[in-house]
Parts: structure tokens; C-alpha cells; sequence
């Protein structure tokens, strides 16, 4: 019995003479829209028939999908990664058995080196001696056995090489949001701008300098920014659900990461040429140009700053006219507006604003603003015949016809202040 026993134990550590196992594949690269099979072919080393009870995967990414084939519509379960084989597949005398797995990519990689590890369970029948009284007999005993056989596959991203080999290997798909922002900003800028704007871009982006550090430290902080925040909260609100890159990314992150990052540098771009724009169109509408009618050109003027009615006088040294100057002096200046003396003419009806309006015009700390707002109520009452008639530019051979920006040079010495309204009623 001893003897027996004895030799039961070597057989059972003979169990890798069960099988040999081998992994033949040409799948040594993987990406979201190509599969590929890995085929474990169990050779029998017995005479007697050999039996597969199952394909452990003990090991392998989280992104992988394993069938027995594409067409099988079951996945291996990520908690029980086990192939079984029906009514336990025998392999005969000096045969083969070939397992395929059918292995897939989700559309969320990790590229990289991965490693596939599989667990080949079998069993059979060993002879084994054995000593009954004095005879030596040879009896066959059940045998386990199991082989690791690992499998190393290198992960990739469909189009990845191509998009990335297309901007010249400039940059990784970690910083492409960025650099895409960078260079669709500057591209809408030119669009939206003003001409005079347009080149007032600093160079480097102007000119994608992408040797340029600043160009980076732009591009890195906008590629942080998108693969932290953005994308997670775009792909959540237009997209079936949340996706993040960072844990990984396919095909499709690719195209939807490209889409996101042209948009978003397209719409900065726009809007800030836009906003150049309607920031020039309000500031022209503001500012001063002479060819404004006199009650047009004093709300400019109060609006840029100018408070009392009564202004300073003076007079142009070429042509010996006099005029009131409308804003302050600065050393920035080149040139200062000068205007000629206004002219208001009242309805026949309109006693009260006329009366209003001239208690105010001689009062030397008369406010500007005031005097124009009556002048404004007096436009209203005009079409009932109780307001104003006209306003224009006085006419005077002593006096400038028209607004005019004079260079400081040609201006004599100020004068007192004066007031520059004039005002009669029709019919007297």
C-alpha cells in the first residue's frame, strides 16, 4: 500500500506531461476598430484521450473584451474571467485541440504594452506501477494538470499615429486640444477682427510659432484645462454619457476631443474679433468726428467729460477766427476741438423752455448737461409748436464756421470762459 501511494504522488507531480500548451497569433498590435484572435493549441503527450475542462484568463486590461468567437455574442466575465467547454472537449492520441479568443478592444484604450495571461486546465490518465505481492503491474490513474502561457500585445488608438504624424509630431494627444485652440483662435481672429486688428496678434501666435515657449505655456494650459474639466462636461452634455481620457480613449475621443477643441478655439476667435469690433463701432459712435449737429456733438462732449456751459475762448493763429475750446488740455494730445458758438432757435409758443433755457445759458456755473436735456425736452414739445425750431452752428465772420480739431501749435493764448449759446424765438 505504502508502494501505491508513493507512486500516485509522482504522478501527480508528472502532470505537466499531460500537455504541452503554445499561444500562436499574428495579433501583436490592438486598436478600437481592429480585433484580432489568439489561438492556445493543447497538444496531447498521453495514450490516452486528454480532457479540457477550461481557459482561465487570468489576467488582462479592463478594456479588452474575450469571446470564444466574434460570432458569440457572451463576453467573459470580468468577475469569473473563465472559458468552459462543453461536456468537458477530449483531445485524442497524439492530437491537437485549438481554443480561439476572440479578443476586442472597448473604444476607451490605455495605449501601451499589455500582457494576456492564461491558465490551461486539462486532465487525464496516467500509467503508474504498482506492486501487487510480488508482481509489478502498470494501472492507470486520473491526473490534473495546468500550463501558463502569457500573450504580449501592444495597445493603440485607431488614427492616432496618422492625425498626430499629420501635425508633424509637434505635439502628443494630451496636448492637441491645446494646440488645435491655439491655431483655430488665431485663424478666427482673422476672420472677426478689424483690419487695423489683425495684425496686432503677437507673433508667435500670429505665426504659430510652435518653437515659441509662450506659444506652449498657452497651448499646455488650454490642453490641462480641456482634459480636467471640459471634456468630461462636454461629452456629458452632448454625448450618450461621460467619457474621460485620461482613463482612456479610442477612435472616437479622438474625433469628438478634435471637434470640441475646433469649436471652442473658433467661437474664442470669433468672439473676440467681434467683440474688438463692437467695441470699435461703439467707440467710434462716442468719439468726436466734426460732422456731428451741434446738439449731437455737446452730448459727445458730456459724455467724454465736459461740464460746464460756459467754455473758454480762443482763437486760431492762422486764420485769426475765435472758437471755444471742448476738452481739457493733456500732454498726450496733439490736437484739441475747437467749436464755433451755437445758435438755438425757439418756436413762438415755446415761452416756457425758451425762458428755461435762458435763465440757464447766463449762468457762468450753468452745468452743460442741463442745458442740453432742455434743449431735448424742447425737441419733444416741437411737433406740438411749444419747442424747438432749430439748432445750428452760428454764423459769424469773427467766428470759426464748423467744429474743428486744431493742433495745439495753432491755438493763441485761452481767454475767460464764455458762454457759446445763442437763442432766439420765430417771429421776433
Amino acid at each position: 500500500m505504502l508502494t501505491l501511494i508513493a507512486k500516485a504522488i509522482q504522478a501527480e507531480e508528472r502532470g505537466n506531461e499531460l500537455a504541452r500548451v503554445s499561444v500562436h497569433s499574428t495579433l501583436t498590435e490592438l486598436n478600437d476598430f481592429r480585433p484580432g484572435y489568439i489561438y492556445l493549441v493543447v497538444e496531447n503527450k498521453t495514450d490516452t484521450l486528454l480532457t479540457v475542462d477550461r481557459i482561465e484568463i487570468a489576467e488582462y486590461p479592463d478594456f479588452i473584451d474575450i469571446r470564444k468567437s466574434s460570432l458569440d455574442t457572451t463576453v467573459v466575465s470580468r468577475k469569473k474571467p473563465v472559458l468552459v467547454y462543453p461536456d468537458k472537449d477530449t483531445v485524442n492520441v497524439g492530437a491537437s485541440g485549438i481554443y480561439e479568443l476572440f479578443i476586442e478592444a472597448s473604444d476607451q484604450l490605455k495605449p501601451g504594452k499589455h500582457l494576456l495571461l492564461f491558465n490551461v486546465l486539462y486532465h487525464g490518465w496516467v500509467p503508474v506501477e504498482t506492486q501487487q505481492d510480488t508482481l509489478s503491474v502498470i494501472v492507470r490513474h486520473p491526473m490534473t494538470g495546468s500550463t501558463t502561457k502569457t500573450h504580449e500585445v501592444e495597445v493603440k488608438v485607431f488614427g492616432e499615429g496618422e492625425i498626430l504624424g499629420a501635425l508633424s509630431n509637434a505635439v502628443t494627444f494630451l496636448m492637441m486640444p491645446g494646440f488645435i485652440m491655439v491655431i483655430v483662435f488665431a485663424m478666427a481672429w482673422k476672420i472677426s477682427a478689424p483690419a487695423s486688428y489683425q495684425g496686432k496678434l503677437p507673433a508667435w501666435l500670429k505665426e504659430a510659432k510652435i518653437v515659441d515657449l509662450q506659444f506652449w505655456v498657452i497651448a499646455i494650459t488650454l490642453s490641462l484645462i480641456m482634459a480636467r474639466w471640459i471634456y468630461p462636461i462636454l461629452t456629458q452634455l452632448f454625448t450618450s454619457g461621460r467619457r474621460d481620457y485620461l482613463y482612456g480613449y479610442g477612435f472616437y475621443d479622438i474625433v469628438m476631443m478634435w471637434g470640441f477643441s475646433v469649436l471652442m478655439g473658433a467661437l474664442s476667435g470669433l468672439i473676440a474679433g467681434g467683440g474688438v469690433s463692437l467695441y470699435r463701432r461703439i467707440s467710434y459712435r462716442k468719439a468726436i468726428h466734426g460732422n456731428e449737429n451741434p446738439l449731437e456733438f455737446l452730448q459727445k462732449a458730456v459724455a467724454l467729460g465736459v461740464k460746464e456751459a460756459w467754455l473758454k475762448k480762443t482763437t486760431l493763429k492762422e486764420s485769426g477766427k475765435s472758437g471755444y475750446l471742448i476738452e481739457e488740455d493733456d500732454i498726450e494730445k496733439e490736437s484739441l476741438w475747437v467749436i464755433p458758438r451755437v445758435h438755438v432757435l425757439w418756436q413762438a409758443s415755446a415761452d416756457e423752455l425758451y425762458a428755461r433755457f435762458e435763465d440757464k445759458i447766463f449762468d457762468d456755473k450753468a452745468i452743460l448737461s442741463d442745458v442740453l436735456n432742455t434743449l431735448v425736452d424742447g425737441k419733444k414739445e416741437g411737433h406740438e409748436g411749444k419747442g424747438l425750431q432749430g439748432i445750428e452752428w452760428e454764423k459769424s465772420s469773427h467766428y470759426i464756421e464748423k467744429p474743428l480739431a486744431v493742433k495745439k501749435a495753432n491755438l493763441d493764448s485761452l481767454k475767460e470762459r464764455e458762454n457759446i449759446f445763442s437763442s432766439t424765438m420765430t417771429g421776433q
